[in-house]
């Protein structure tokens, strides 16, 4: 009985809103309407405003996501490079983000400044040379800095002197977790194979 009762309920609510529907298309009949596919200056306008307006709501979603949520963006370094790793990090997204803000202000604000108006008239421009030489060249040495830096790091961890009495110990990386395997007295492992390991919990 519920069932049949919800769908009585979903057919009339489709007939109101049909029904609703007609009578706005009635009552709009002895208007002017814009069916232009074309924007307008009054749309031009209103987009522009928009796209001015989202640039402060992204900049104000950013703002509150730094402040409610930096304490669990990156948690306390639990290895001796973690402290390594974290400083690339915050490198790495302060220029990042230093490069977000400035281009998406510009990017909105000249989709503002630049809508189309009434009386307004937009120059032609085919290319500009200087400020392509600009625009890639110095991303390009930002990106090449940032890789170095990268490598160096990933240098500076991977490339250790090898300890007599360094403990051998194989790990298998999986999602969430995390399986060691330890060698024996002889501090030797042998072979293995990731499908055969099982859990031990001592």
């Amino acid at each position: 009985m519920t069932i049949i009762f919800s769908i009585i309920t979903i057919i009339l609510l489709s007939i109101s809103v049909w029904q609703i529907a007609k009578i706005f298309e009635v009552s709009n009949l002895g208007k002017k309407r814009d069916d232009s596919q074309v924007a307008n200056h009054k749309d031009n306008d209103l987009h522009g405003k928009l796209m001015f307006a989202f640039l402060v709501f992204i900049y104000l979603v950013t703002i509150f996501s730094f402040v409610s949520y930096t304490k669990v963006l990156l948690p306390e370094a639990a290895s001796e490079h973690g402290s390594t790793y974290d400083t690339l990090f915050f490198v790495s997204f302060a220029l990042i983000m230093f490069v977000q803000i400035i281009t998406q202000a510009l990017l909105h604000y000249f989709s503002y400044k630049y809508r189309g108006l009434k009386d307004t008239k937009a120059e032609f421009i085919t290319h500009n040379n200087k400020l392509e030489f600009i625009w890639t060249i110095i991303p390009a040495i930002v990106l090449f800095g940032l890789i170095l830096y990268g490598m160096t790091t990933w240098s500076q961890i991977m490339n250790f002197e090898e300890d007599e009495d360094a403990l051998v110990i194989e790990l298998y990386a999986q999602q969430w977790n995390w399986k060691a395997r330890y060698a024996g007295a002889d501090n030797v492992l042998g072979d293995a194979n990731v499908r055969f390991l099982n859990d031990y919990d001592g």
